[in-house]
């Protein structure tokens, strides 16, 4: 079973929505519903899109992203070594954030002004590290909103338009056409 199919049927459990009920709102079928959530087919973009209108379930998104990205998109924290609740994860996002600090107080005079063409070794190693550290507090930080939502019953939706409206006030970025800020 893929990880959006188990992360739909547990976004519909939660929040008390059969799969037939869904089906309606989703225009399809309570069948296809049911294949979907056990891996029998694959769940077409655009239900992928409206079950998380829908459901307005953080993980069920990151569940979509991670299958709609070719998993270049932050992974759910849901491995056996971490108890998943809102204290792990805020610890897990401060140590991340604490160790992208580092790396970047480490790079920051001699790699981020070098131009690319004249990295070492070593030099290209280290930007890789970089890199992998922001992913690392990427990942952490969006598993802590994800909780933070879901515990709270805040709408993940709202905020990730909000954040985006606040971005593109700011001109750090542009609306994508096709894309809506739904409220």
């Amino acid at each position: 079973m893929s990880d959006f199919g188990r992360q739909l049927g547990q976004s519909l459990h939660e929040a008390g929505m059969t799969q037939l009920a869904f089906g309606f709102e989703a225009n399809v079928s309570r069948e296809a519903v049911s294949s979907y959530t056990t891996g029998r087919a694959v769940t077409p973009p655009d239900i992928k899109s409206k079950s998380v209108l829908i459901t307005d379930n953080p993980y069920l998104a990151m569940a979509a992203a991670q299958e709609s990205t070719a998993g270049t998109s932050p992974g759910i924290l849901d491995g056996d070594r971490i108890e998943v609740n809102r204290h792990t994860i805020l610890d897990r996002t401060e140590h991340e954030m604490n160790e992208l600090l580092k790396v970047i107080r480490e790079a920051e005079e001699s790699l981020i002004s070098a131009p690319p063409r004249s990295l070492t070794t070593q030099e290209k190693q280290a930007i890789e590290t970089l890199i992998q550290e922001t992913l690392d507090v990427v990942t952490a930080s969006t598993n802590l909103a994800a909780i933070l939502c879901r515990e709270y019953k805040v709408s993940w939706i709202k905020q990730w338009a909000i954040h985006k409206s606040k971005w593109m006030k700011n001109g750090l970025m542009k609306m994508m056409k096709g894309v809506g800020l739904h409220e």
